[in-house]
């Protein structure tokens, strides 16, 4: 269909919109009028300036009928649309895939969302980068060989690693950054340091893998033995990332 079809089609639809369908379609063409300044790193392929422009509107959209973050699903979809729309392959995981959530070209991408109440700008914290369901994990130290394996194994089968992070949420306005976690970084994992909570009162005992270079802290894994038995990663500073785009935006008043 072409714009002026997708036009005349529209403008012929409207007359019999209900009161309130027209304040929603209102509230939509609102959306794209506020101010917004978005943003791309002039060397990335991936977040080409279309992709920019149409994922920040999704991101406008979603919060004109929302306060809450932008979700995981939601940024998986948004992704693969807004990359079809651009004519780059892209394709979401089938349903029940571990390891990536997305193909993108002939690369597979594990994605990511951060929005907790105390997000820092410079330092990336993953709640769930993975389930730790099976392998030995009691309170033997030794068992956290075994989950450092399975989390090494989970990133030999992507490509990249892409997180969305919601860096302000509402009132004045909202900020998204698009992030890639270098997959060599994160593979650093290999060689860390481990140390069980042996002292904790959970089962099966929680433990860390500390990564560092040069005495200095990279990033830590952190191996939760709470009820999900997931694994964390904390502390992993942006300034060894790459941010793809930002998003600013005001939040959006309604029409009177």
């Amino acid at each position: 269909m072409t714009k002026n079809e997708r036009i005349q089609r529209l403008i012929a639809t409207i007359p019999e919109l209900s009161s309130y369908r027209l304040q929603l379609v209102d509230k939509v063409v609102g959306v794209f009028q506020t101010e917004k300044t978005f943003s791309r790193n002039q060397r990335s392929i991936l977040i080409t300036s279309q992709v920019l422009e149409d994922f920040g509107d999704v991101l406008r959209l979603h919060h004109a009928f929302s306060r809450e973050p932008f979700s995981k699903d939601k940024f998986e979809y948004a992704l693969e649309r807004v990359l079809l729309e651009s004519k780059v392959s892209a394709m979401l995981a089938p349903r029940g895939s571990r390891g990536y959530d997305i193909e993108i070209g002939e690369e597979r991408f594990s994605l990511k969302t951060e929005a907790a109440k105390g997000i820092k700008e410079d330092t990336i914290h993953i709640s769930k980068f993975m389930e730790l369901g099976g392998g030995q994990w009691g309170s033997d130290p030794s068992d956290l060989i075994g989950l450092r394996q399975q989390f090494l194994s989970n990133l030999a089968g992507i490509q990249r690693i892409l997180i969305l992070r919601a860096l302000r949420k509402g009132e004045p306005s909202y900020r998204y950054e698009l992030v890639e976690i270098p997959k060599g970084l994160l593979s650093k994992a290999a060689q860390g340091r481990l140390g069980m909570r042996t002292e904790s009162s959970q089962n099966p005992k929680p433990g860390y893998c500390y990564i560092e270079e040069k005495g200095d802290p990279l990033f830590s894994l952190y191996f939760d033995g709470g009820g999900e038995r997931k694994l964390q990663i904390k502390g992993l500073r942006k300034a060894h990332c790459i941010v793809h785009g930002t998003w600013d935006f005001p939040v959006f008043k309604d029409n009177p």
